[in-house]
């Protein structure tokens, strides 16, 4: 059984499936932390103007203290950053994706986004969430851990796994670790990349 496992993203770039289609189950890691102005709840694309523009959730500023899997999104009768984000997406990708927002959990929506792309992609990697599985600790005990649980033989790390996992951890529970570097167009959402070029590399 050779797994990953990810944060649930926004809409996430490329290389997020680029891993997920690697793996023979991919776990959404939904019991960490909030990550505050980061890919949890928003994402890039290049607008009608050629130019880098920002799109997502508006969560409320307490987020940080929750897990992601706790993270509400802010009241839309506050805000209206539903028809927000609705219209950006409909002027600059010509695209109505009120299905994926409309949920009142940041994870509902995040979740309903990486189906939208996998759909798309003929992804079938099975999904589950890390929060499923009773699994304890932070950093490489908890992804460890979360192996363990899985009966995973093999762990798919993206490249960064290199700067803060404990090998010798893994290798005492004959886990193999392999290092996954993506090879992507760009790092924008794989929702532009989708309306753009339609697939994987």
């Amino acid at each position: 059984m050779k797994i990953t496992i990810h944060q649930p993203e926004h809409f996430p770039y490329e290389g997020f499936f680029q891993k997920m289609n690697e793996a023979d189950l991919f776990v959404i890691l939904d019991n960490v932390k909030f990550r505050k102005n980061y890919f949890q709840n928003r994402n890039k694309l290049v607008n009608s103007k050629g130019k880098e523009e920002w799109f997502g959730v508006a969560v409320p500023k307490k987020s940080t203290s929750l897990e992601i899997k706790d993270v509400l999104v802010v009241d839309d009768l506050i805000s209206g950053w539903r028809k927000k984000v609705l219209t950006k997406l409909q002027h600059n990708l010509k695209i109505d994706l009120n299905n994926v927002y409309n949920f009142e959990k940041l994870i509902d929506i995040n979740v309903e986004s990486i189906k939208w792309c996998r759909e798309k992609l003929k992804i079938e990697t099975p999904m589950i969430f890390a929060s499923e599985l009773n699994v304890e600790g932070s950093k490489t005990d908890l992804l460890l851990d979360i192996c363990k649980k899985t009966n995973a033989s093999s762990y798919i790390s993206g490249p960064s796994g290199k700067d803060y996992l404990d090998i010798n951890m893994f290798k005492e529970n004959n886990i193999n670790i392999e290092f996954f570097n993506p090879q992507v167009k760009n790092y924008y959402s794989m929702l532009y990349n989708i309306i753009n070029n339609g697939a994987l590399k």
